[in-house]
């Protein structure tokens, strides 16, 4: 089993976070500008093709897991400090770097600095050799940093758009507490289970995002093996979620075996999966991202699913 990684975290060995007010009331910053998942990188020029340059690829161009094509986990853009200024300083993600001989090495967060809901990790080193140290040691801590600001501007954006019926329905008959935003609506529901989905279409093609809650009794602690997990999800879609052939039902892509990961959802133990999707007797397909969790007061295996069908599209934001 891979090592434990907490979703929020705390940076306590590398980083020292630098929440600095500016001058003046925040409320009067504009907003922070840019789409899901964009990072603008501050760096000179001189060390976009040595060290320093190939530290930040390996954080932000790195391919993201469990997708059928393959997309890097953010989108970059790069400028030198010179060009820094304006309508950059609004951007939603900027990693800026200073680097030079009379630099001491430093990283500080910072939020709101030139714009609202905005987050700033500023990196300071000596040399490029330095610069380069500081990004490799703490390349997934600056991934998390950036995801996890991603997934807060998210939940602030749905907060208050929530659908409280359908959410007090499945509190009261699941003891699942679920926030569900617009546009999903319910596919299927059992005495163990339910289902949500979200279906657009950007000119003729058709963009589905689902969500599934399903669980049983806590018996084994095999409950974390991707064999289990594989197992119970594959039950689960073949009686609810099916295509529109006869005998077509939705079912892990047996050639890609899902990738797992140990983390800690809210102070809960959980397991990590992503993977692919396709359908039995059909041709659609997508990646899906499970957490598979004991719930300790009903003593229950709780699994959390998601999955996306975006055959046209990137698919690394609609999984988001």
């Amino acid at each position: 089993m891979k090592k434990l990684l907490p979703v929020f975290f705390l940076l306590s060995a590398f980083f020292s976070c630098d929440l600095k007010t500016v001058e003046g009331d925040k409320s009067l910053l504009p907003k922070s500008s840019g789409k899901f998942g964009e990072v603008l990188i501050v760096v000179d020029t001189l060390y976009e093709n040595r060290q320093t340059g190939e530290a930040l690829d390996k954080i932000f161009n790195q391919a993201l897991v469990g997708l059928p094509q393959q997309e890097s986990q953010f989108r970059v853009s790069t400028v030198p400090p010179k060009a820094f200024q304006s309508i950059l300083k609004r951007g939603r993600n900027i990693l800026k770097l200073s680097i030079g001989s009379n630099k001491k090495t430093a990283i500080n967060i910072e939020d709101d600095v030139w714009a609202k809901d905005q987050l700033l990790i500023q990196i300071t080193a000596g040399s490029d050799t330095d610069a380069a140290r500081i990004l490799d040691k703490n390349a997934e801590t600056i991934r998390n940093y950036f995801n996890e600001k991603e997934i807060e501007r998210l939940q602030k954006q749905f907060a208050g758009k929530t659908q409280k019926k359908l959410m007090k329905e499945f509190s009261d008959k699941h003891k699942v507490n679920i926030k569900i935003p617009p546009g999903f609506v319910k596919m299927a529901q059992t005495d163990s289970s339910f289902w949500i989905r979200k279906e657009k279409s950007i000119g003729e093609h058709q963009i589905l995002q689902g969500i599934s809650v399903f669980y049983e009794p806590y018996t084994t602690k095999k409950a974390f093996d991707r064999k289990y997990m594989a197992d119970k999800r594959n039950s689960f879609t073949a009686i609810n979620i099916q295509g529109t052939r006869d005998s077509s039902h939705m079912q892990i892509y047996a050639d890609y075996k899902p990738d797992t990961l140990a983390i800690n959802l809210q102070g809960n133990y959980a397991m990590e999966y992503r993977g692919l999707w396709n359908m039995k007797n059909d041709f659609m397909g997508g990646p899906f991202l499970q957490y598979t969790l004991v719930d300790e007061k009903n003593n229950r295996v709780v699994h959390l699913d998601g999955f996306v069908y975006a055959p046209k599209f990137n698919k690394r934001e609609y999984l988001r």
